[in-house]
C-alpha cells in the first residue's frame, strides 16, 4: 500500500506555496508526490485530458491512499475527473484537503458549487478550513455521513526563522488591489503598506504606499522586520468567504514573528484573541489606533506570545499532525 498526495505545478502565488508547503511535510511521512499540472486550455482539450491524468496517476494502484489537495485550479470539471479516475481503482480510499471553494472565493454560479459538491461527496475522509464551511457544504448537499477534520492553519516549512521585529506603526498586507476595496478607501495615521507585483491605481500618499511583490522568502523577511500584518476583507467578503476560509496569509505572517490584525467573525478571531497573537477588531479605523497606542512593552508581549507559533508554523507541527490523524481515519474505517 502507497501513500500519494498530489501537489501543483507551473502556477506559482499562494496556491503552489500551499501545495507545495502540505507535500514538503507529507514526504517525511513517507508520502508520494502526484504531480499535477497547470493546464491551458485548447480545442482539443477534453478530448486528450484523459489520457493526461492517466499519466498522472500511472504510479497508482489498488488499495493505495491518495490525498487529493483540491482543488487543482484546473475548474471543477478537470477535478470531477481526475477523481474519478482515481476511484476507479478498487479499495483506494481517498481523503480531499480542502484549500478554497471556487464558489465562495470568486462568487461563481450555483452549478460550480453543485460540481464542486458531486466531487467531495466521494471522499472516505475530508480536510476542511472550518466548522462554519462544514456547515454550508451540508445545506448545500454534501454528504453527513463523510468523516471530517479541520485545519488549524496554514504553515510553511522549511522558512528561515526572522527573531528581530520593531514595533512600528504600520500594517502590512499582500493581495490583489481588485479583491480588496479598502486598500483605496482607508486614511489613517497607521500606514498600510502594500505588496503586490502589479501596481494599484492609488498614489503613495501617508496612509498607503506600494511596496512591489516579493518572492516568499524575501516577503516573510520584510514583514519580520515590525509592524503588524493585516488579514483584511470588507464586510461582504468577510460574510460570503474569509469567515469560512483559511488564509494563507494569516500562517505566513505569524511565521515572520510579527502580530497579527484581524477581523471580528472570521475564522481566527478567537485563536487571535485568546493566545494574545495581535488584534481582533471591527474597523481599520479601530485597528489605526490600537497600532497608534501600543507601547514598547505591549508590542513585545505578542511577539512572545507568537514565539512558540512561530516555531510550530515553520516546521509544519500543526499540518503533520493533520496528516496523521487523516491517515489514522481512512486506515480505521
Amino acid at each position: 500500500m502507497n501513500i500519494h498526495i498530489t501537489n501543483l505545478h507551473n502556477i506559482g502565488g499562494t496556491a503552489t506555496l500551499a501545495m507545495d508547503g502540505v507535500v514538503q511535510i507529507a514526504k517525511k511521512l513517507d508520502f508520494t508526490e502526484m504531480g499535477v499540472m497547470k493546464r491551458q486550455f485548447y480545442e482539443d482539450y477534453w478530448n486528450t485530458i484523459s489520457h493526461h491524468l492517466d499519466g498522472t496517476i500511472a504510479s497508482l494502484y489498488h488499495g493505495d491512499i491518495v490525498f487529493f489537495q483540491y482543488p487543482t485550479w484546473n475548474g471543477p470539471d478537470y477535478d470531477k475527473v481526475f477523481v474519478d479516475k482515481i476511484k476507479l481503482y478498487n479499495d483506494v480510499r481517498l481523503v480531499i484537503f480542502v484549500h478554497d471553494l471556487q464558489k465562495l472565493m470568486f462568487d461563481s454560479e450555483q452549478s460550480i458549487l453543485d460540481t464542486e459538491i458531486s466531487i467531495l461527496n466521494k471522499a472516505d475522509v475530508l480536510i476542511l478550513p472550518s466548522v462554519k464551511m462544514h456547515e454550508y457544504m451540508i445545506n448545500n448537499g454534501l454528504r453527513d455521513d463523510i468523516q471530517v477534520l479541520y485545519q488549524k492553519i496554514w504553515e510553511v516549512p522549511g522558512f528561515p526563522c526572522f527573531k528581530e521585529h520593531q514595533n512600528l506603526k504600520k500594517m502590512l498586507f499582500t493581495g490583489n488591489w481588485n479583491r480588496f476595496p479598502f486598500l483605496e478607501s482607508y486614511h489613517g495615521k497607521t500606514i498600510v503598506e502594500h505588496f503586490d507585483y502589479q501596481k494599484p491605481p492609488r498614489d503613495d500618499d501617508s496612509s498607503f504606499t506600494w511596496r512591489n511583490g516579493f518572492k516568499p522568502i524575501q516577503l516573510m523577511r520584510e514583514l519580520s522586520k515590525g509592524g503588524y500584518g493585516l488579514v483584511w476583507c470588507d464586510k461582504e467578503y468577510l460574510e460570503r468567504y474569509y469567515s469560512m476560509n483559511q488564509p494563507h496569509k494569516l500562517g505566513f505572517t505569524l511565521a515572520s514573528g510579527i502580530p497579527v490584525i484581524v477581523r471580528n467573525g472570521c475564522v481566527h478571531s478567537d485563536f487571535v484573541r485568546e493566545k494574545g497573537l495581535g488584534y481582533v477588531v471591527d474597523s481599520l479605523e479601530e485597528a489605526d489606533n490600537l497600532v497608534q497606542n501600543t507601547s514598547d512593552e505591549e508590542y513585545a508581549k505578542m511577539i512572545s506570545n507568537i514565539a512558540p507559533y512561530q516555531y510550530m508554523l515553520l516546521n509544519g507541527v500543526y499540518t503533520k499532525k493533520l496528516l496523521m490523524d487523516a491517515l489514522i481515519c481512512v486506515l480505521e474505517k
